[in-house]
């Protein structure tokens, strides 16, 4: 479908105009998140995700951000009931700005301040970290993105990101 001269739509990725190296922008514009789910303030945008003014959803240019999302759309499709983490401090547990990583003891040059991951978790379910990381990595594999994804067995919940690397620990 095309809307204007320089936007066109393919599902639910945008291609919008060149770039100045003469490469198309994708834009990715989520089904099924918003950007305050995601981010550490509960903005509506950050460096990497901004809200679509028509849908209230998250939109994205940045590549690894979505495959982030086609994860966790796929993952909403499954089940409504996924969300991003609370921390201990207060804060949404998927993008973090640096000085919030700093805040919540977070690893340095972490893939949260650089807009490719979420700790996640069903919302009223009872799964553990490695039944949550079996789904997440189900669906990974299903759209052929490359994660990098962490479990913890105690908390019941799973870290994913797009840092990629196949690794699971």
């Amino acid at each position: 479908m095309r809307l204007g001269k320089d936007l066109l739509i393919v599902g639910t990725t945008a291609r919008k105009g060149l770039c100045q190296e003469g490469r198309m922008k994708i834009m990715y514009k989520s089904r099924n998140w918003t950007v305050a789910e995601w981010d550490c303030l509960q903005r509506d945008q950050n460096d990497y995700a901004w809200t679509d003014p028509e849908t209230g959803m998250l939109v994205t240019d940045n590549l690894d951000t979505e495959n982030l999302f086609k994860i966790l759309d796929a993952l909403r499709d499954q089940d409504q009931s996924w969300m991003v983490n609370w921390t201990n401090a207060g804060y949404k547990s998927g993008y973090r700005t640096v000085a919030i990583n700093d805040e919540v003891d977070g690893e340095y040059n972490s893939t949260h301040t650089r807009g490719m991951a979420a700790d996640i978790h069903i919302g009223n379910a009872d799964y553990s970290s490695c039944e949550l990381g079996d789904m997440v990595e189900k669906v990974a594999n299903e759209l052929c993105i490359n994660i990098g994804l962490g479990t913890w067995e105690y908390d019941g919940w799973c870290h994913v990101d797009t840092a990629g690397g196949g690794r699971r620990w």
